[in-house]
């Protein structure tokens, strides 16, 4: 399953604790970009591949990999999650939606667009739909990623369910304007009972890297949430608190089952919460 310079890797690692200890089925693939899928005649997305190395040196961005759960025919659903993001309660309850191509929670933090998001998708595998898209795949050009391929085929057709509690951004905490994601112009902004609502956080807080890369202290400070005034002019910093919580708990949580010394931590978030 591992190409031979991986064996010794911190990957292997990785991915031998996950199938080990946590009955992760691990399926070898190709990355799918439109090259690899031009390359391969659809076949990268039909069967599956060893991972190559020269697939890998590609950005991320550029990457439909996450599209081939709809190969996961062996399955009657699949729950899509993008790896920057983060379950704060089960979600099960998806799985009981009515049946559809995809289920996705629309990309409110975009609006007055209509468009639908990616990093949660609820698939129903079909090998007729994965053929539709990695044909749109095929033709895609510079800048369009998976989600501009998913809303293309989808947007009109796809079932949607609440961003609310499955399409928190982390950077909605940042913001000073909250009336997207409430969905009202009226309803106070509250980020104890969006937290607490919240199912699944995406981050998204650019500059910043993903989670699991290491941050700048100053990049911190200079992206963490503004504190407020209260009606009675006192300070309250909760948003701020709870936004550096999520990348606090994520790196704890990262270091305990990954393991520490064997994966990169990020040692500036150890005093994200005294300031």
């Amino acid at each position: 399953m591992l190409e031979p310079e991986m064996v010794n890797s911190s990957d292997a690692y990785l991915i031998s604790k996950a199938r080990d200890e946590y009955n992760v089925k691990i399926v070898p693939i190709t990355l799918q970009t439109s090259w690899a899928v031009s390359r391969n005649k659809l076949h990268a997305a039909i069967q599956f591949f060893p991972v190559n190395q020269q697939c890998i040196q590609l950005r991320e961005a550029e990457s439909y990999t996450k599209l081939l759960a709809f190969n996961q025919t062996q399955y009657d659903r699949v729950l899509s999650v993008d790896s920057e993001s983060v379950l704060l309660q089960a979600i099960d309850e998806l799985f009981t939606l009515p049946p559809a191509p995809v289920a996705m929670p629309r990309a409110y933090w975009i609006f007055p667009q209509k468009l639908l998001s990616s990093h949660v998708m609820l698939i129903k595998p079909s090998k007729t739909e994965l053929t539709r898209i990695m044909e749109r795949v095929q033709a895609a050009v510079y800048g369009e990623y998976d989600m501009e391929i998913v809303n293309q085929l989808y947007r009109d057709s796809a079932l949607m369910f609440p961003h609310r509690r499955y399409a928190l951004l982390s950077g909605e905490f940042c913001n000073d304007n909250h009336t997207l994601h409430l969905g009202s112009g009226i309803e106070v902004w509250d980020p104890v009972s969006v937290y607490s609502e919240a199912k699944l956080i995406h981050f998204s807080d650019w500059p910043l890297p993903k989670p699991w890369k290491p941050i700048a202290e100053e990049k911190r400070l200079e992206v963490q949430p503004n504190c407020t005034r209260t009606a009675d002019g006192m300070e309250d910093c909760t948003g701020r608190t709870i936004w550096n919580r999520l990348y606090t708990d994520f790196s704890a949580k990262r270091k305990e089952i990954c393991d520490h010394e064997r994966t990169s931590d990020n040692p500036s978030l150890d005093k994200s919460m005294s300031h």
